[in-house]
């Protein structure tokens, strides 16, 4: 375990599990301790003054336990107890009373917060059997300084014992807040491994698009390509290159704002590469827009209007219009060529992934409207 698995776990379960002890132990002093006040006359100033630091120390407990130091917490924790031991041994020394017979150390009434505090230090086997053990102590003390029982410690000593069940609702409460927290990990791990996996995803659908859009059009060319290579070749592999500068350029200057007159230059520019010879119509407003938004539109318009070089025809006419505002950007790229028949049940990469996906991870839409013989259109719109 980490050390911040370990920090995690010590502030989701033991924090605020010695909170709740110490919130149990003022709920014992204000219903018994209290009620005990008449015996302090019956016990010499000093054991009363570390009675009442024992007090004083499940107070302060309930009050900044969720705030104080973890080494504080810890080293209130195990001196609690050993005070408490300390004092429950020397009851017949601190008494003053006149009648040790009907005596009883007054400490004994917050004893089941003070045991459950071992919960804390130890393991729950090892606090149940020390609990029990502590119980025991001022019987003990009775039988070793007085060779006997007093009348109320053996009347007093089988209740004590059961302060042990004390301790057992609280490992019921450890148990839980260990599920609670094992739940809580497992939920931020899960989440943890869906936004790894959805990275991974969103880099592969990057990749298969790039390849798609610029590789295979390279290569495509090669195949064709006699001797010297071809301008079609020249042209892809220039496309391909100045593709990978605009997905990988230094990530400050990508990010950065640009004017509605830097997107329209960028847009057309990314298209005039695929096809210089488009008719172009721009409907250009004072606006800003984020680079991200404009780029990915440009990749997406790019993959539109490729597919009508490659598919429409030899004879065929494109135009493409560009509109830009504060609140809309738009591109339609429109051609005269043969169409086709759109399959909706097609997964076919240049229209799916690299139009169609592209745009609805940015956020906006993607329009095709084609049939056969009576050309195709492609819009592209963000936001939707």
């Amino acid at each position: 375990m980490t050390t911040a698995d370990e920090q995690a776990r010590w502030d989701a379960i033991d924090r605020p599990l010695g909170w709740l002890i110490a919130l149990g132990g003022c709920v014992l002093i204000l219903d018994q301790t209290i009620v005990q006040t008449g015996r302090l006359a019956d016990f010499a100033p000093l054991w009363n003054a570390g009675a009442l630091l024992v007090i004083a120390a499940i107070i302060g407990l309930a009050v900044s336990g969720m705030m104080l130091p973890r080494s504080a917490l810890r080293t209130i924790w195990r001196t609690v107890p050993v005070a408490h031991l300390v004092l429950q041994s020397t009851w017949l020394v601190g008494f003053v009373g006149p009648d040790v017979d009907a005596a009883r150390p007054w400490l004994w009434t917050v004893e089941p917060a003070v045991i459950t505090l071992l919960l804390l230090i130890a393991k729950p086997v090892v606090a149940v059997a020390v609990g029990l053990g502590f119980s025991l102590v001022p019987a003990l003390t009775s039988l070793l300084t007085l060779g006997r029982l007093t009348d109320e410690i053996l009347i007093q000593t089988p209740n004590e014992l059961g302060n042990v069940v004390y301790v057992a609702v609280f490992i019921g409460v450890r148990i839980q807040l260990e599920r609670l927290h094992a739940g809580e990990r497992e939920a931020q791990r899960q989440h943890e491994r869906q936004v790894r996996a959805a990275a991974r995803l969103e880099q592969h659908a990057v990749l298969a698009r790039f390849v798609h859009d610029e590789v295979l059009s390279a290569l495509s060319a090669g195949m064709h390509a006699d001797g010297s290579p071809s301008q079609p070749l020249r042209r892809d592999a220039r496309n391909a290159i100045e593709a990978i500068s605009l997905s990988t350029g230094p990530e400050p200057e990508h990010d950065r704002p640009l004017t509605s007159t830097d997107a329209l230059a960028l847009l057309t520019a990314s298209l005039r590469r695929i096809d210089a010879a488009f008719t172009l119509e721009t409907e250009c407003r004072p606006s800003q827009h984020q680079a991200k938004v404009v780029r990915t539109i440009a990749l997406a318009a790019g993959e539109a209007l490729r597919n009508s070089v490659r598919h429409a025809g030899p004879d065929t006419s494109r135009r493409v219009e560009i509109t830009l505002s504060a609140t809309l950007i738009r591109v339609c790229v429109r051609d005269d060529g043969v169409g086709y028949t759109p399959d909706p049940h097609s997964q076919r990469l240049g229209v799916q992934r690299s139009i169609v996906d592209r745009m609805a991870d940015l956020g906006g839409s993607a329009r095709i409207d084609t049939a056969p013989g009576r050309g195709t259109e492609v819009v592209l719109t963000w936001p939707t």
